[in-house]
């Protein structure tokens, strides 16, 4: 009989590799091990007073060092040794156009927001080559001291200054490329999605999962833990952290991250309790099999058409906090969000640069960060949406 759509699969089962899952010494919980120790090796010695690296990095670069140990042990190191499902899930996530080119913007700018800091170093300020157009373009050479391209005389004593491929993006008020800023901005961004890759994901499903399979009094405690917790408001929060402890990008993760993940707790719970009832589950319960195996190998694959949508939608929502409270001004003044970046585009009074300047005259300052934000968003929409539909168990291989 010829298969159809609705025929009924069997997957070969390697009951080996299920096996050695269940021990206690596994691949992903062996780099996890390794990863820790590692890193809290290179932390010591960094913080000791004998020995010294020749770093620079901050409590927030040590915390995303953990978020990638995370992330590595426990998504890297699986796919790895399972290449033919890796395999599968990547070529039904770029099966169709729209997808693929989402997986493409976003891995682009994953990768600039890792190699772009390494390769390029912190400017300094260069106030003489403040707000030079980019390439092809011209600005009035009155505004900065130094001209790099060629001067073109306009109107009465007005001249105008072409763009230079020394700054092919142009600089902002400060003389920093906008190319450097376009790549911190997306190491930032970059920094947002680890952590909350890292951190609050897998928090929101642990929480939904165990209260959704438990039921009872535990239901019932961490649901009313959910529900308090949504009633804060994140943004009072962090306010109140601001005056407290100063304004940093940790500070700004820990409260809009742990704060923001109980809309993913709930529907993981509510598609849990579905799920649970379903009869291949209370057939591996029935057999003995253990509540971690069930959620691992039953409930939390069959559940992606709502878990993956949600977590990338909280990731992008996350960007865009990170954004925009940098935008209103609660950022550090080191890191160079694209939120700041755009705000100091639209807002050149607020930067000091002349009160005569009109933002669409600097318009490059808040445009192309703008654009950088743009594509992470969209991406992150159309990664979800073609990851959901790589990863559910009923599409057809």
């Amino acid at each position: 009989m010829r298969d159809t759509d609705d025929t009924r699969r069997f997957e070969r089962v390697d009951w080996d590799e299920i096996e050695r899952s269940s021990g206690v010494a596994t691949p992903p919980r062996i780099a996890f091990v390794l990863g820790v120790v590692t890193l809290a090796g290179l932390y010591a010695l960094e913080t000791s007073r004998t020995v010294s690296l020749g770093w620079q990095l901050e409590r927030i670069d040590w915390v995303i060092g953990l978020g990638l140990v995370v992330l590595t042990s426990f998504l890297v190191v699986p796919a790895v040794r399972r290449p033919d499902i890796t395999r599968r899930v990547l070529t039904r996530l770029v099966s169709r156009p729209i997808h693929a080119v989402g997986v493409g913007v976003f891995a682009v700018i994953s990768l600039v927001g890792i190699v772009g800091p390494v390769v390029l170093s912190a400017p300094d300020l260069a106030f003489e080559h403040r707000l030079h157009s980019p390439y092809g373009f011209t600005s009035e050479a009155g505004w900065h001291a130094e001209c790099l391209g060629e001067i073109h005389e306009g109107e009465g004593i007005t001249r105008y200054c072409d763009g230079s491929l020394t700054y092919p993006l142009g600089t902002n008020h400060r003389g920093h490329p906008m190319g450097y800023l376009v790549v911190e901005g997306a190491r930032i961004a970059l920094y947002v999605l680890v952590f909350t890759a890292a951190f609050i994901v897998p928090l929101a499903a642990i929480v939904g999962v165990v209260a959704g399979f438990r039921g009872g009094r535990i239901d019932d405690l961490l649901t009313s833990y959910v529900d308090v917790q949504l009633c804060i408001p994140a943004i009072v929060a962090f306010f109140i952290g601001y005056m407290y402890w100063n304004v940093s990008l940790l500070l700004l993760l820990v409260m809009f991250g742990l704060l923001s993940w109980g809309g993913i707790a709930r529907l993981v719970r509510s598609e849990t309790l579905q799920r649970r009832e379903d009869g291949h589950v209370l057939v591996a319960r029935s057999l003995g099999a253990s509540p971690v195996y069930i959620a691992k190998r039953h409930i939390v694959p069959n559940i992606t058409n709502t878990l993956v949508p949600a977590v990338f939608h909280l990731l992008a929502l996350l960007v865009l906090v990170e954004a925009g409270v940098a935008f209103l001004g609660f950022h550090h003044i080191e890191l160079y969000s694209w939120g700041s970046t755009i705000q100091e585009g639209l807002d050149p009074p607020v930067t000091g640069v002349g009160l005569s300047m009109n933002p669409h005259e600097i318009w490059w300052v808040s445009t192309f960060p703008a654009i950088a934000l743009t594509a992470t968003l969209a991406s992150l929409k159309l990664v979800g949406d073609g990851l959901r539909d790589a990863l559910d168990p009923r599409q057809n291989p």
